[in-house]
């Protein structure tokens, strides 16, 4: 098959476009056919030799979309010919950046008929994500005000949308004006990131602040997210595409009884993860949240999605096309 291949650590030219062998799945495993697959940040640090435990050559991605054409020993044989979408991280999943992929059984979306493969392919990391940091990392509760940052990128326009479900005021930070719009669009408040954004997170709170906020850029914007909390408020961080965080003086949160945590896709809770993907699902076929993807590309041209994504030139979500090309 077709597939990515990366010999060595780097810029984005080391994703090279090669055959390799077709992976065959092991037991609970299922072999799909991969039609969409998603590209995320961390496939971008991953490549740069953020996280020190790949074995190269490797493939990227670690979600994608398709129909699952085989399974291994003691897998339900009736999950063959069936549209799936699906997350795991390696060695549970092979690299997705192919024509073919390796997932649990246990981690699949059930995409039906109606959902599109490219949706299926923008939804498993950035839904369960948002969802996890929505209902699991902490409690949003009807008339509290968050601030979201990167709030037009893939996990920020859907965690913008179910914070709206959930009944908060949504302010988020953006990076230019046609972010700015796409944040709006979602029912959120967009705010241009700049000096002065804890007093005109302040200005738009009336000075009380917002009771949650959650971060994936990290040391750029730690000063900024503890100063525009809430008494009681929350501080969530799910990345540091900036740089890892400064640690955190206990003395700099006693005066506002301030939190802060952190939330990663682990999936430790097989049952409420069931209910994820299940209410994600639902809620996508019901119009009721929106996943835009930004741009597609053949799978010969990943490292372009990479440039394109590490220079924060996208909103929403970019996938790359295995079977296009």
């Amino acid at each position: 098959m077709r597939a990515i291949l990366v010999h060595r650590l780097g810029p984005p030219e080391v994703l090279q476009l090669a055959e390799v062998p077709r992976p065959e799945p092991g037991p609970g495993q299922v072999l799909v056919q991969l039609h969409a697959t998603g590209v995320n940040f961390s496939d971008t640090e991953r490549r740069r030799g953020v996280y020190k435990n790949l074995t190269l050559p490797w493939t990227p991605g670690t979600e994608g979309a398709g129909r699952v054409v085989a399974v291994g020993p003691d897998t339900d044989s009736s999950l063959i010919g069936r549209r799936v979408a699906f997350w795991a991280m390696p060695p549970a999943v092979s690299g997705t950046y192919a024509e073919y992929a390796v997932a649990p059984a246990g981690a699949l979306f059930d995409l039906g008929d109606a959902v599109p493969f490219e949706l299926g392919a923008a939804l498993p990391v950035q839904g369960l994500t948002s969802y996890g940091l929505a209902f699991f990392a902490t409690a949003i509760v009807p008339g509290a005000t968050v601030l979201i940052h990167a709030a037009a990128g893939g996990v920020g326009q859907i965690l913008v949308q179910l914070a709206r479900r959930q009944g908060a005021r949504v302010l988020g930070t953006v990076s230019s004006l046609k972010k700015a719009a796409a944040v709006e669009h979602l029912g959120g408040e967009a705010f241009l990131y700049g000096p002065d954004l804890p007093e005109r997170v302040a200005a738009a709170t009336g000075g009380r602040g917002v009771d949650r906020v959650f971060d994936s850029v990290g040391k750029a914007t730690q000063e900024q997210s503890l100063a525009v909390l809430a008494p009681y408020g929350e501080l969530i961080y799910f990345g540091d595409a900036s740089g890892p965080p400064d640690p955190v003086d206990p003395d700099q949160l006693y005066n506002r009884c301030l939190k802060v945590g952190a939330f990663g896709l682990y999936i430790d809770d097989p049952a409420a993860w069931t209910i994820a993907r299940r209410n994600l699902l639902a809620w996508v076929e019901a119009g009721e949240i929106e996943i835009s993807i930004s741009r597609r590309f053949p799978l010969a041209e990943a490292a372009e999605a990479h440039r394109l994504l590490e220079g924060r030139a996208t909103t929403g979500k970019l996938v790359l096309l295995p079977d296009a090309g």
